[in-house]
């Protein structure tokens, strides 16, 4: 089979592809992986291209790719400007706009604003340095420095040089990362890793490239979605919209996140979708690692990480039977240390066959069930309970963040008259205390709107959205969240007296 040529120039679009996370934090590494696969897969007519068999080393790699390599390239030490025509002399710059595969460097920063709202000055500082902040300290040539070694300076380049790093970070993060993403195979050969070159580029690299070209992101969202599509494009040569996602997973777990997204979309693509082994790292353990074996389902955004939804084990304390709860929940990527595939012909004799047959079955778990489970009540933990949440909402913050919007609908409107109601009819409540809090009610303003909604019990999201709305909400019921919003506001108070 004839090798593929890699001859995508470094656009937008083509870089968001080759790193996970925001291009803005990660382009030196995006750049870096564009520059390797032109080494590896470049035309005989591309400066890059290296005389590379189907099969190498990384040292072999980098004894082509560079210049004085045992003397300046060794593992631990990022390389001095040794010698000007040495690839580590080049500057991130010259790799994207001075090749005969670049673009214009105008074309390209108005393509790079178009998906993130910067500056023109912190874009350029990007260019230069490798990251967005114009006051990054210069960094010593020398990679024995405690401060090169700690994370605020992993993406600064010395000089503004692409590959002024160290050859552990190349072969450990950027050549892992291609075998993560399916641009290489590994395997150990004599003690030492050897990289096989791919007969054909991953799949899903083609399909996303052929599907980003005017979308900024992929939403599930329809209305978003369409908004998006609307506005995507530059009106009279300005973009006017922009969207802001946070991504809070820490750039040394990328490639581990990479990796498992890989993984489960391998397990997707099966005609059955086998049950997998988790060895999960729990927040709600205070970090102690478990064991779940769960049906995956499907991957969500949310607000600042990628969760996989999946049906089955839960964490939880130890108990005598494990499957004493089969469950919904959602785990957070970067916490997910090992991910591994159960064959159905070795399932395991004390796996519930119920459960067993609910994976297998004609009907097995699906988002539409996430979905649906969602629209019942306020929350993103849809395996938690549900609870009925009485609010009060000063009248003009109703009706500006509440009234016409998508929360209308799941915030009912109800009178004076029902709370009270609901109140009297608290079981957690004592007499006195109904009597009280009804006092409190009369208390307030009558304009004010009260509303109900079935919420999430203990889910964080919902808590800190309250938190968020601050004077301008109250919770009425349940009794033991007013409490808990009353002792949380009591004791930042005592903060700031």
């Amino acid at each position: 089979m004839k090798q593929e040529i890699f001859n995508y120039s470094p656009s937008v679009e083509v870089l968001k592809l080759l790193t996970p996370g925001s291009l803005k934090q990660n382009l030196a590494k995006a750049v870096r992986l564009w520059v390797i696969l032109r080494s590896i897969y470049g035309s005989d007519t591309d400066e890059v291209k290296l005389n590379l068999g189907n099969n190498f080393t990384f040292l072999e790699w980098r004894n082509l790719f560079f210049l004085e390599t045992k003397k300046h390239h060794a593992r631990d030490c990022i390389p001095i400007l040794h010698n000007p025509n040495c690839r580590c002399a080049t500057k991130l710059s010259e790799w994207l706009f001075g090749s005969n595969l670049s673009i214009k460097k105008t074309k390209w920063c108005k393509s790079f604003q178009k998906y993130y709202s910067v500056q023109s000055d912190e874009l350029e500082n990007l260019l230069l340095n490798g990251i967005i902040n114009s006051s990054h300290p210069r960094s010593n040539q020398s990679a024995d420095t405690d401060s090169q070694k700690s994370h605020n300076f992993s993406r600064f380049l010395p000089d503004g040089r692409l590959f002024a790093v160290t050859g552990r970070n190349l072969k450990d993060h950027d050549f892992q990362s291609l075998v993560n993403l399916g641009w290489l195979q590994r395997k150990k050969i004599d003690d030492s890793d050897t990289y096989f070159k791919i007969d054909k580029f991953p799949e899903l690299f083609l399909t996303n490239l052929e599907n980003i070209k005017t979308l900024s992101e992929k939403f599930t969202n329809e209305e978003l979605s369409a908004f998006n599509n609307s506005l995507s494009q530059p009106i009279n040569g300005i973009q006017r919209f922009f969207i802001h996602t946070e991504y809070i997973i820490h750039p040394k777990l990328y490639d581990r996140v990479e990796s498992l997204q890989k993984c489960l979309k391998n397990i997707w693509e099966q005609n059955q979708v086998p049950l997998v082994k988790l060895k999960y790292q729990s927040a709600k353990l205070y970090q102690k690692t478990v064991n779940c074996i769960v049906y995956p389902v499907c991957i969500y955004y949310y607000k600042r990480a990628p969760y996989l939804f999946a049906y089955g084990q839960i964490p939880q304390q130890e108990s005598k039977n494990s499957w004493d709860k089969i469950d919904w929940y959602d785990y957070r990527l970067d916490r997910i240390i090992k991910l591994s595939k159960i064959p159905k012909n070795v399932i395991h004799t004390k796996i519930p066959q119920d459960f067993i047959g609910k994976c297998y079955g004609n009907n097995p778990p699906s988002p539409d069930e996430i979905k649906n489970k969602m629209s019942d009540a306020w929350g993103f933990d849809i395996y938690k309970q549900q609870e009925l949440l009485i609010l009060r909402f000063e009248k003009y913050f109703y009706g500006n963040y509440i009234k016409g919007t998508e929360r209308d609908e799941m915030f009912k409107k109800i009178s004076h008259q029902q709370v009270e109601k609901n109140i009297k009819s608290c079981q957690k409540l004592t007499l006195i205390e109904q009597k009280n809090l009804i006092s409190t009610v009369n208390s307030r303003s009558p304009e004010d709107i009260y509303c109900k909604v079935f919420y999430r019990i203990n889910d964080n999201n919902i808590v800190m959205r309250l938190r968020a709305w601050g004077a301008k909400v109250e919770v009425i019921l349940p009794w033991d969240l007013r409490q808990r919003m009353k002792a949380e506001m009591e004791a930042n108070y005592k903060l700031y007296i």
